[in-house]
């Protein structure tokens, strides 16, 4: 028969198991989720104090994340942090097995029962444990702290992935606007000057065949309507060649909110349009709150919506909804324009190029940034454009301690 002290902590520890495991770990940051982690764990193990150590981190940022502990072992922990997260890392290869591989006693005076493993997965991270003076490793339940320490690994993996992403993501969209200015200024220098002298040629040529009118020399009737359907064909695509410019000219995205930087957007879509676009904000888009990438993104999104609005819909109207909530930042631009239909623009042709090329770049934008895009739009009926992408917290030291 089972010894019932037996049967009571093995289902002390498939409780205590289930609840490590319901513990979620993050795709967007780091530090909530591991103070949640170390809660769930102090619970589970009856209260005790518990933390994650950092041994790379200064002494006022190495215990990352913390349960039960009051100041005086917090401030012991992090002044003695090097030291406890090498000795929980001696002997074995508890790095490689995995947790539950090393839960032994740690060296501190000043906090006595001090128990601690090796997270894996992260350099120089340990968690460590405040038992009861006097209590074994052997005492503890091995297999929810080798989960935890799993998850807590697993959770730092993530956060230092995700800045590692949003950096080159940062990165890829800073070249794209470079290179989209490049072209900008190309066009302005290149073609762009070619037509203002084609257009000056034509203007030079009517006025000295009206010259000639006026001295009685018989011009072919077609002539001067055919110079100036010339003359418009020009002009209108030296309009569109000084728009293309004024979409293709970087903005400034570095410490700027993001409600200025698509006010920037609006406000020149209607320099050049002649559109009426109402902006209405709702959130506050502090800078360190939305990344570089997610700014690039909206402003592009929205540049291409405007354009698309003006160039295809002819709307003169266009309401554009910028808004912020727990989750992340909406974007909704709604416009009066003659509309389409938005599914069948969206449907992918066998052996055709792209239909829509402005939508499909809209969509993938957003889906880069694991966002969201919908067109919904008909005949007759105008075009809404939704964007949505999940917030974005700036890197913390949790992340830096884990690379």
């Amino acid at each position: 028969m089972e010894d019932p002290h037996h049967s009571a902590a093995r289902q002390r520890e498939t409780r205590a198991l289930e609840e490590v495991l319901r513990s979620p770990v993050p795709l967007l940051g780091s530090g909530v989720v591991l103070d949640e982690l170390m809660g769930t764990l102090s619970r589970a193990l009856d209260g005790a104090a518990v933390a994650l150590l950092s041994a790379g981190a200064p002494p006022e940022k190495a215990v990352l994340a913390s349960a039960g502990l009051d100041d005086a072992r917090a401030r012991a922990l992090a002044g003695g942090a090097r030291d406890l997260v090498r000795a929980a890392g001696d002997g074995d290869d508890a790095r490689a097995l995995g947790a539950a591989a090393g839960v032994r006693p740690l060296p501190s005076p000043e906090v006595p029962g001090l128990l601690g493993t090796p997270v894996p997965g992260a350099r120089d991270v340990a968690l460590v444990i405040v038992a009861d003076p006097g209590a074994e490793a052997g005492d503890l339940p091995r297999l929810t702290l080798g989960v935890a320490a799993e998850r807590a690994g697993a959770a730092l993996e993530l956060g230092r992935l995700r800045a590692d992403l949003d950096r080159a993501m940062a990165q890829i969209l800073e070249s794209d606007e470079r290179m989209l200015g490049r072209i900008g200024l190309d066009i302005h220098d290149g073609p762009t000057q070619h037509l203002s002298v084609a257009l000056l040629e034509l203007q030079l040529l009517e006025a000295d065949l009206d010259d000639a009118r006026t001295r009685g020399v018989d011009l072919p009737p077609a002539l001067m309507p055919a110079l100036e359907r010339i003359y418009e064909t020009l002009g209108g695509a030296l309009t569109e060649m000084r728009e293309l410019i004024g979409h293709l000219r970087p903005a400034q995205f570095e410490d700027r909110r993001l409600s200025d930087i698509l006010g920037d957007a609006v406000t020149g879509f209607e320099a050049r349009s002649g559109a009426r676009v109402e902006l209405d904000v709702h959130g506050e888009f502090p800078v360190n709150g939305v990344s570089v990438t997610q700014r690039i993104t909206f402003y592009r999104i929205l540049q291409e919506a405007l354009n698309n609005a003006h160039r295809h819909g002819r709307a003169r109207l266009v309401r554009v909804a910028l808004t912020e909530s727990e989750a992340g930042i909406a974007l909704d631009v709604r416009d009066d324009g003659v509309g389409f239909d938005a599914e069948g623009a969206l449907r992918p042709r066998t052996g055709a190029p792209i239909a829509r090329f402005g939508l499909h770049g809209m969509r993938d934008r957003a889906s880069v940034l694991g966002g969201a895009f919908r067109v919904a739009s008909a005949p007759g009926e105008g075009t809404h454009v939704h964007v949505f992408l999940p917030r974005w917290r700036p890197p913390d030291q949790l992340t830096e301690a884990a690379a």
